[in-house]
């Protein structure tokens, strides 16, 4: 009796921390929504001049979240159709007022009698303010490397998912959303109009900037919202390289020269220091470089440089040493390496030669090595703590050490970087006359990958994101082009809370 009541009591307690864990995380996002609601109703309120009391006029009275553009996860009941947004003014306080509230399915709890759990979130936002506390600078960073032409979802049982969406296509829908809303809340940027605060620009890259695709900062979102669309420009293509654009953009938001950030906004907002955000996009490891050994904590691989003295090696000579110790071997396998550049690969071939190697002994010599291992060392010696790095990655690092250390902003997206095989083929079948890979390495319409490989590389690519972010929340993982748009849709709001007052 003892031990069943125990366990029942054990068994509450766990529904419970997991039910209230799902509610908390249904509030938030309820939160986030109501914020970004009343940012857009008092952005409304201050462009126009007047309050709605309809919905033909603004935002005004009760929606769901689905008829605002959100989406709620299956615990919360009825989704995005069940969550409720009421929309009101304040016009003595001059205040626009959102209320956002819903109900979780409990998923343990039900045992206990709890069938629903409630949350309601307010915001509001004063729209008698005339402008945004904060000017702000925002670079997008944006991958456009050749994995970029595979679907958001793996395989699975060989079979691409049915709603699966080529990443190309899914970022170009993410990205111009962001722009779109980033353009609604903080309003028009029309020079000689508008009191300015908002620059924008955008950096494509593959195994380096790509030129053709880069757009420098100017006001507000027209080159992304407007007539101009300059999103729509990005193909995949290549390798990968973040360095090189982050590098520009530190450039950019912190260069001394007349056209950087910093005396543009001066210019315009002499009393205020511009906000400085890079938001880094990419789905996959960078791949640019040899592999260095980087000296680094927390990697639990170390090394030592040793010596050993009297060795006896093979070589390789030019012609056959008549002395007992040499031997013709034929049919030595060679490998040769072409490298396709405008592609990133590498492909290998094999032939034959034949070679004269020597056993040979030098007295009194040493040989150099590295004694390398993934334990910790407790045999003596100069052991180092690291690991082997390509390039293009501690550059990478080196960059945004340099970006956090000016005060920029680094927000971090890994998107589609799930461990798999994945679809490729349909942005060359979309546009036409693309060939997505070289003919002499075959594909089958798939990438390559192993699940090991796959999820090696995605440790790698997840780990340089996280290093890159200015601070844990600011690294952002999107398994799919839905999750993507997610992520772009909070770091938008975090930009807004910052750039305009808000009390909630």
């Amino acid at each position: 009796m003892i031990y069943a009541i125990g366990g029942s009591v054990l068994l509450a307690g766990m529904g419970a921390a997991l039910d209230y864990a799902l509610l908390s995380a249904s509030a938030a996002r309820a939160q986030s929504v109501a914020d970004t609601t009343a940012l857009a109703a008092a952005i409304h309120v201050r462009n126009n001049g007047i309050v709605p009391t309809s919905k033909a006029e603004g935002l005004f009275g009760d929606y769901t979240a689905k008829e605002l553009g959100y989406n709620f996860k299956n615990w919360v009941i009825d989704g995005g159709q069940g969550v409720n947004i009421n929309v009101s003014y304040d016009e003595v306080t001059k205040e626009a007022i959102v209320t956002a509230s819903g109900r979780t399915r409990p998923l343990l709890m039900q045992l206990f009698g709890h069938t629903q759990l409630d949350f309601s979130n307010d915001t509001v936002v004063k729209f008698e303010e005339k402008e945004p506390l904060d000017p702000a600078s925002v670079v997008l960073v944006l991958d456009n490397s050749g994995s970029m032409e595979f679907d958001d979802k793996p395989l699975v049982n060989g079979v691409a998912p049915s709603d699966a969406t080529v990443r190309m296509d899914g970022l170009i829908a993410s990205a111009k959303n962001f722009m779109v809303k980033l353009d609604n809340t903080v309003g028009p940027q029309v020079e000689g109009v508008d009191k300015l605060v908002l620059r924008t620009g955008m950096m494509a890259f593959d195994s380096a900037i790509i030129p053709a695709r880069t757009v420098p900062m100017e006001w507000g979102t027209e080159w992304a919202t407007g007539p101009m669309d300059k999103l729509e420009n990005m193909v995949p293509l290549q390798a990968t390289n973040s360095a090189p654009p982050l590098k520009e953009a530190l450039d950019w938001l912190t260069g001394s020269d007349p056209d950087d950030e910093p005396a543009i906004h001066l210019a315009e907002n002499p009393n205020a220091d511009p906000l400085k955000y890079v938001i880094l996009m990419t789905d996959g490891k960078n791949t640019i470089g040899n592999q260095v050994w980087v000296a680094r904590a927390g990697t639990q691989q170390w090394r030592a440089f040793i010596t050993s003295p009297d060795t006896t090696e093979r070589k390789v000579v030019n012609q056959y040493v008549p002395d007992g110790n040499c031997a013709w071997e034929g049919g030595y396998p060679r490998a040769t390496y072409d490298y396709f550049g405008s592609w990133g690969y590498w492909v290998r071939y094999r032939n034959t030669r034949s070679r004269v190697v020597c056993d040979v002994t030098t007295p009194g010599t040493t040989t150099e090595e590295f004694r390398f291992q993934t334990e910790r060392p407790t045999e003596p010696g100069n052991w180092e703590e690291g690991e082997y790095d390509i390039q293009s990655n501690i550059d990478t690092r080196k960059q945004c050490d340099a970006l956090h250390a000016e005060g920029v902003e680094v927000f971090t997206i890994g998107f589609a970087l799930t461990p798999g095989q994945f679809e490729t083929g349909k942005w060359a079948n979309r546009n036409g006359g693309f060939t997505p890979y070289p003919p002499t390495t075959p594909r089958n319409g798939y990438d390559a990958y192993t699940y090991e490989e796959s999820l090696k590389d995605t440790n790698i690519a997840k780990g340089l994101l996280q290093y890159c972010a200015s601070k844990d929340e600011n690294f952002i993982t999107a398994d799919d082009t839905s999750a993507l748009q997610a992520a772009f849709d909070r770091i938008g709001e975090t930009i807004v809370k910052e750039i305009i007052r808000i009390a909630s």
